[in-house]
């Protein structure tokens, strides 16, 4: 990657940071320039935020942006990995549950 589309790059995501918008689901490029983020963040609020970002770095020549509300589902369980809506169980429950039967 050139140096300047790194330098851009890190500042978006610092601005993005400091702007409270969760980027995990966000695929942020820059190519010759031109900067490309797509994915999704949680809400219209975020959304915006996230717009809000994009229109005020000039250091990029285009911005393209491919981003949409997917609202985040909240987990039924404590370390945030949910569970199986076919067994009810966790994936580390259910390889737990396979071993126990193991009586080899």
């Amino acid at each position: 990657m050139i140096q300047k589309d790194e330098d851009i790059r890190n500042a978006v995501t610092d601005e993005l940071t400091r702007a409270s918008v969760d980027a995990r689901n966000l695929a942020i490029e820059v190519r010759a320039g031109r900067l490309y983020v797509a994915g999704t963040v949680g809400s219209d609020d975020s959304l915006q935020r996230l717009l809000d970002v994009l229109k005020g770095h000039g250091d990029a020549r285009t911005v393209v942006c491919d981003v949409k509300v997917a609202p985040t589902v909240p987990s039924d369980s404590l370390d945030g990995r949910g569970r199986s809506p076919v067994t009810g169980t966790s994936a580390d429950s259910a390889h737990e549950s396979r071993h126990q039967l193991d009586k080899s």
